[in-house]
């Protein structure tokens, strides 16, 4: 069972925010202590900073007060745990007598406002500001993510190993995971109605479909006039399945009609789409072979986190921690 946060300051912060979700989280400021972690106390406010954007999310979709307290209550447990066991790590880092020379960490500063910021500190400087952070802040924080990497990467193995037996055991016991529906191999052409003039979209989309009866290549179309953002790979959608979420029903229910080769033409809300299925697959099960690299692919990242919660718990169980 997780730990709930009863702290009175939480109570506080949620009301400030559920209020006919009026309130603004970036003026929410708490004084005070979250937790002790050895030596070292990590500050409310340090936990609210960094739960502050995913809160303000939560806010901006949650339909009730209560699902945005508990969302919330959810975002500051989980921030406050990962702040805890980031501590636990570096702690660890200088117990092994590790070091970090100063050298190195500058150049990780460095690097990271040439990446992020493009080299200009004015901007740097701005964003620190705005995110109520100082220089010696943001010199923590690198320091504290390549010893953690460093310290993950040396305590939790690369290179797990998953025997063939264990991937042939998963794929018996869950073979429904494998079965795939009937599919098609989609190219789209979407003219937008947002980025065209009025009535542009049933002018241009019916030109296209000249151009592709007098066999011009669907691609090359693609490329050059679809709003969809994938055609620059020639409206490439791959391979669709018939309950995909991810494309609207109007126009699966249009491409399961289709046959290979075949075109056709939709017209919703104003917005055109020009469709090609190229290759259709009836449904059926994945064999082994087929899924064998996915099976280990899940089962390497299954045992990489059993070996993280064991690691950090191992860490947790010799230090001090104090919840507040």
């Amino acid at each position: 069972m997780r730990r709930l946060i009863p702290a009175p300051w939480l109570a506080v912060f949620l009301v400030s925010f559920a209020s006919a979700f009026a309130a603004d989280p970036v003026q929410t400021h708490l004084n005070g202590i979250s937790a002790i972690v050895n030596d070292t106390v990590i500050s409310r406010d340090r936990v609210m900073a960094i739960s502050r954007a995913e809160i303000t999310a939560a806010q901006r979709t949650a339909r009730t007060d209560d699902e945005f307290n508990r969302t919330a209550n959810k975002i500051i447990e989980d921030t406050l745990d990962r702040l805890i066991d980031r501590r636990l790590i570096v702690d660890e880092f200088k117990t092994k007598g590790y070091v970090m020379p100063d050298s190195a960490v500058d150049e990780l500063v460095r690097d990271r406002i040439r990446r992020d910021f493009g080299g200009d500190r004015i901007v740097f400087a701005r964003t620190l500001r705005e995110e109520n952070k100082t220089f010696e802040d943001f010199r923590r924080e690198e320091y504290e993510s390549i010893v953690v990497y460093q310290m993950s990467r040396k305590n939790i193995s690369e290179e797990v190993v998953i025997s063939p037996k264990k991937i042939e055991k998963y794929y018996k016991e869950n073979l429904p995971e494998f079965h795939v529906g009937d599919r098609v191999k989609l190219r789209m052409i979407v003219v937008d109605r947002s980025k065209h003039a009025i009535g542009e979209p049933e002018k241009l989309g019916k030109e296209l479909l000249e151009r592709l009866k007098k066999g011009e290549d669907f691609a090359k179309l693609a490329d050059e006039f679809s709003d969809y953002n994938k055609s620059a790979k020639g409206g490439d959608r791959g391979w669709i399945e018939n309950k995909d979420a991810d494309l609207r029903k109007e126009l699966r229910d249009i491409i399961f009609k289709m046959s290979p080769g075949g075109i056709e033409t939709a017209n919703i809300g104003g917005t055109v789409f020009l469709l090609k299925v190229e290759e259709r697959r009836p449904e059926e099960t994945k064999t082994l072979n087929e899924a064998r690299v996915d099976i280990e692919s899940k089962l390497k990242d299954a045992e990489r986190k059993r070996l993280e919660d064991a690691w950090i718990k191992r860490l947790r169980k010799k230090a001090f921690i104090r919840y507040f």
